[in-house]
């Protein structure tokens, strides 16, 4: 039996679990949850009582399937709010209980898995790894950027060059990718990455808004709508009548305002190059260290260019602060260095010298670290996703190292870095953290959604790559891009036609192809068609379509686009925008029927509002990706994007109402 299954059945493992867990219930402790989810609480309660009130008085006619399915949805969409519970997961649920209930059949639960469009996203996020992978996603923004030295001709290629990008691909690994080429940009041109990174994410988010395929959210919800009606007919850039307007108006304002509204702000990196006493590492002496019974001057660690030995720790908890040179250095003693980051990559590449994040994690010195010797090892700038299972668990808790190879040398929150013993920190979605990690640690993570983002953190130039993959990637792209805008074939064709063309010609990998596909929106989507279903069976979808009209009755025409413009853009900055369109687009489907409109206006007031979040971090993916390598806080985001947000209803609902809603139903 392996070492790993024996730790598994272990006496000891089950009764540290089942001790730390058993934690959780103490009185003081689960006061002291009550006491921070208390807004949650309130406002949960509050909404509830309005739910029973509309039960017993307003709503009364409803019927009981329908009042369950709102109830459902309810208990569903809490949890994602707060992100207690993935997405997936909760309208999985929803979806099980209805299903249970019989409000809806096994093929209205399970009828996302099979939908078109649901198919075709999970294919151009292949063909976008596959882009990825061959350079093609770097070359043109590298070359279309420069080295401007000013700052808003810097921007303005920016805007242009990554929106040209994502309006023909996802924007999610665009950013990814995009993030340590603008970083490096800056760098040589001596521009401030807090500039340039916010208006990376709105840049990619307008692009993707021009056509069908731009982002998720518009294959989402035309899948719905085609679901319903097979004949209706969504041009690959007829959304672009709304997208290409949002796109100027938002590269314009970027240039304008973000030196008024945008502040300069150090990124995780250069605090910790700024302030070199700041950064602590700490270090396990093993046997196979050179100097073992030697003085700390005579093993060279008394006089370390920018780092010192700040602390040193006996394996039986005696501890030597700032040790003199004559100490003796013994197997198992705890070093701790202070210094900048350049001192810190030397101690790293010591043989014999293990990293651990912290003396909190003394304990977890029998987990190996996963991957090669410190030598071969990397610094890697990682965002901690909403969605990931280390949320809300200590880093101690979590065994980072043994769940990742990887060691935590510093994390950083709404823009400041967290001080204390790192073992003791609760991860938080959106944590910016430094690792120390192995070389397989980007390849491994780079499409996890355990990630927003994770990038090498000393990454200064372009790898080199094999320029006939790069010309046979953006030629078959092409030819992809040419296809759907000439309707010749389905999209789901054409991108399988295209992936097959990438395995073949070599582009792209067979476990490339497994490792891009996002499981969690395929599911989130999948589970929401679901519960798209039984609004509409049971005539919720109606009845709050119809009140939707009644509070929006006061701006005529403009009403029923601008009630789901509003609507949407709500709920996708508490929810993600793949729940937000599932559960939207049947209320905005029954609206147009009872205001007598096209469809096309609030279908595509839908799509764009679920992807028009610039107020938070978090209601967009990208938004969360830039947020730790701009060294962005949290109320950044609503400076800079709400102004943006007002600016894009301005230009959507008009366009809906004068364009769309005058084509005959």
């Amino acid at each position: 039996m392996s070492p790993d299954i024996r730790e598994l059945f272990s006496k000891q493992l089950w009764y540290r679990e089942t001790k730390r867990r058993l934690k959780k219930f103490r009185p003081k402790d689960v006061w002291a949850t009550i006491v921070d989810e208390r807004w949650t609480i309130l406002v949960s309660s509050i909404f509830a009582s309005g739910l029973l009130a509309l039960q017993l008085t307003a709503w009364s006619d409803l019927t009981t399937n329908a009042w369950f399915t709102l109830w459902t949805t309810f208990a569903a969409v809490v949890p994602m709010i707060r992100g207690v519970v993935d997405a997936d997961v909760c309208l999985f649920a929803a979806s099980t209980l209805l299903l249970l209930r019989g409000i809806i059949e096994p093929r209205d639960a399970f009828a996302g898995l099979s939908n078109d469009s649901i198919v075709s996203i999970a294919l151009m996020m292949m063909i976008a790894a596959g882009l990825e992978s061959s350079g093609a996603l770097e070359f043109v923004p590298e070359l279309v950027l420069g080295r401007s030295k000013r700052e808003w001709v810097g921007q303005l290629r920016m805007h242009v060059a990554v929106a040209a990008v994502s309006a023909v691909m996802n924007n999610t690994p665009l950013v990814a990718v995009m993030i340590p080429v603008v970083e490096s940009w800056c760098r040589n041109n001596n521009h401030h990455p807090s500039r340039f990174m916010m208006p990376l994410s709105y840049s990619a988010i307008l692009g993707g808004l021009c056509t069908m395929i731009g982002t998720s959210t518009n294959l989402i919800a035309r899948g719905l709508a085609q679901q319903d009606d097979p004949k209706l007919k969504l041009p690959f850039v007829e959304i672009g009548i709304i997208g290409l307007p949002l796109t100027v108006a938002g590269g314009l304002y970027v240039v304008l305002f973000s030196p008024l509204l945008l502040r300069k702000r150090d990124t995780m990196m250069a605090a910790v190059v700024a302030d070199p006493r700041e950064y602590v590492v700490s270090m396990r002496v093993d046997a196979r260290f050179a100097h073992i019974g030697r003085t700390i001057e005579s093993a060279g660690l008394r006089h370390l260019r920018g780092l010192f030995l700040a602390d040193l720790q006996r394996q039986d908890g005696t501890t030597v602060p700032s040790p003199p040179p004559t100490t003796i250095i013994l197997q198992g003693d705890k070093l701790t260095f202070a210094g900048d980051i350049q001192g810190v990559q030397h101690i790293l590449s010591l043989p014999g010298l293990t990293p651990i994040s912290s003396a909190d994690m003394a304990a977890d010195l029998e987990e190996t670290v996963a991957g090669a010797p410190s030598s071969d090892r990397i610094m890697v700038e990682a965002v901690v996703s909403l969605s990931s299972p280390i949320c809300n668990m200590t880093i101690r808790d979590s065994h980072f190292r043994s769940r990742y190879g990887a060691v935590v040398l510093a994390v950083h929150r709404n823009g400041e870095r967290i001080a204390g013993g790192l073992g003791d920190i609760v991860v938080k979605g959106g944590d910016t953290m430094l690792l120390e990690a192995g070389p397989d640690f980007l390849q491994k993570y780079k499409h996890s959604t355990e990630w927003a983002l994770a990038v090498d953190a000393f990454r200064v130039s372009l790898p080199r790559r094999d320029p006939l993959a790069l010309f046979m990637s953006l030629a078959i792209f092409i030819a992809l891009i040419v296809l759907n805008s000439m309707d010749v074939l389905p999209l789901s064709t054409t991108a399988l036609v295209c992936l097959f063309a990438y395995l073949i010609t070599g582009v792209l990998t067979v476990s490339q192809c497994r490792a891009a596909i996002p499981s969690s929106i395929l599911l989130t989507v999948a589970g929401g068609f679901g519960v798209a279903k039984a609004m509409t069976e049971t005539g919720l979808a109606h009845r709050l379509a119809g009140s939707l009209l009644d509070v929006f009755a006061w701006m005529g025409r403009a009403g029923p686009v601008a009630a789901i413009y509003a609507s949407t853009s709500l709920l996708t900055a508490l929810l993600s925008n793949g729940a937000a369109v599932t559960l939207m687009y049947p209320i905005a489907r029954d609206l147009a029927k009872q205001a007598g409109v096209n469809i096309k206006g609030p279908l595509y007031a839908l799509m764009i509002g679920a992807s028009s979040d610039f107020s938070t971090p978090i209601g967009y993916q990208t938004n969360l990706m830039v947020s730790g390598p701009g060294g962005y806080r949290f109320l950044d985001y609503t400076r800079f994007g709400l102004p943006l947000q007002f600016i894009a209803a301005l230009i959507t609902v008009p366009i809906c109402v004068l364009y769309f809603e005058s084509q005959p139903k």
